[in-house]
C-alpha cells in the first residue's frame, strides 16, 4: 500500500516538473518591465499582462538559454470581457525567439494587453522576456507655431516671385 502512494506522489510531482504556466501582472508598464522563466523541461506557457495609461511604443524581445524548441511569444490586447486569453482578444505580433535577443516594436493604444510565452524544453531552459515602453511624443504648441510660421514664409515668397 505504501509503495503505491510512493508511485502515486512521483507521478504527481514529475507532471508538475515537465510543464510551466506562470500569470504575471505587471500592472501599469513601467518603462522597462523584464521577467525571467525557468523550466526544468516540458511545455512552457506563460503569460504577462500590463496596462497602458496613454499611447505608447512599445519594444520588447526574448531570449533563451538552453533548449527550447518551437519557442514563440505573442502580443495580444485584453478584450471586452476583462479576460485573458479569450477568443475576443487581438493579436498584434507573433515572433519566435532562439538564443540571442531580435527586438520588435509595436504602437499600442491605452488599454490593457498581455504577452503569450510558449515553447517546448527539452531539459533544463530558462528564458528573459522585456518589454520597454515609452509614450508617443506630443508636439508642444511652439512646434505648430515654427510650422505654421515656416508654410507662411514659403508661401510669402513664393507669391514674391510670381509677381515679379
Amino acid at each position: 500500500m505504501k509503495l503505491k502512494s510512493i508511485a502515486a506522489a512521483s507521478v504527481v510531482a514529475l507532471t508538475a516538473l515537465s510543464s510551466h504556466a506562470a500569470s504575471t501582472d505587471w500592472g501599469q508598464h513601467d518603462l522597462l518591465e523584464s521577467a525571467l522563466g525557468l523550466s526544468a523541461g516540458g511545455v512552457i506557457f506563460d503569460t504577462f499582462s500590463f496596462s497602458l495609461g496613454a499611447q505608447s511604443s512599445v519594444a520588447s524581445s526574448v531570449s533563451s538559454l538552453g533548449a527550447i524548441g518551437a519557442g514563440t511569444y505573442s502580443l495580444f490586447s485584453v478584450g471586452g470581457d476583462g479576460l485573458v486569453g479569450t477568443s475576443d482578444d487581438q493579436g498584434f505580433g507573433a515572433w519566435t525567439f532562439a538564443g540571442a535577443p531580435t527586438v520588435h516594436t509595436v504602437s499600442l493604444a491605452a488599454g490593457n494587453y498581455y504577452y503569450s510565452v510558449f515553447g517546448v524544453a527539452n531539459g533544463a531552459a530558462a528564458y528573459s522576456i522585456n518589454s520597454a515602453a515609452s509614450a508617443a511624443p506630443v508636439p508642444e504648441p511652439e512646434t505648430y507655431a515654427l510650422l505654421a510660421a515656416g508654410l507662411g514664409m514659403v508661401g510669402f515668397i513664393a507669391s514674391r516671385r510670381r509677381r515679379d
